[in-house]
């Protein structure tokens, strides 16, 4: 349930940002995925049997939806999925059993890397994974979550649209403590829809339907 709506408001947010700009609701249902997907990498993590296929899957997926993202948002920046890798080697990193001064050293490496590298998202996106690791199932996730966007708002100046995010982990506390039923979706699903609505965007806008 939770990474099917995940992708329906990211499909939400791509949907308005590429054909209808001026319809800001669109933009503002968006704003919910982000949590939503660093919710699932935290999850993933906590319940994967192999970290290295996991984190493979997830860099694979990285590389080949940049090809569809190029076409969609142009040059300038990388695709979201390296974000979500960026952020699982961090809380991977995060509990490992490395020497204090290594482990923090390569936590500010991890954090700060997307930013330098035009990664969608960057340090904001990477911390987020962290919070959703660090405060699992606790309803402080919400204040927490809701202070790293403020922070994000004011620091690398995203649009104010972005403090939307904080219903997200509204919407979680609700799923998970209310056991609200959640089903799987198939690992091609998980793994192809990115790259793929976002090409099929890219045919619908180049074949002048929203010309």
């Amino acid at each position: 349930m939770v990474m099917l709506i995940a992708f329906l408001t990211m499909a939400s947010d791509h949907i308005g940002s590429i054909f209808f700009p001026n319809i800001v609701a669109l933009r503002i249902v968006g704003r919910l995925a982000l949590p939503l997907f660093a919710w699932g990498i935290a999850r993933g993590y906590r319940y994967t049997r192999n970290f290295k296929k996991y984190a493979a899957r997830l860099l694979i997926l990285a590389i080949i939806a940049q090809v569809p993202y190029y076409l969609v948002h142009g040059a300038g920046y990388l695709n979201v999925c390296f974000n979500l890798f960026a952020g699982l080697l961090f809380i991977k990193l995060y509990d490992s059993k490395l020497p204090l001064w290594s482990r923090c050293t390569g936590l500010l490496v991890l954090a700060a890397l997307p930013q330098v590298f035009n990664v969608e998202y960057g340090t904001y996106g990477v911390l987020m994974i962290f919070l959703f690791h660090k405060f699992w199932n606790h309803e402080s996730v919400i204040y927490y979550q809701a202070a790293l966007t403020l922070a994000s708002v004011i620091i690398w100046h995203y649009d104010p649209i972005q403090l939307f995010s904080v219903f997200s982990p509204i919407l979680l506390l609700y799923i998970q403590f209310f056991k609200k039923s959640d089903f799987k979706l198939p690992r091609p699903v998980q793994y192809g829809f990115y790259p793929v609505h976002l090409l099929l965007f890219d045919l619908i806008k180049n074949g002048g339907l929203f010309r």
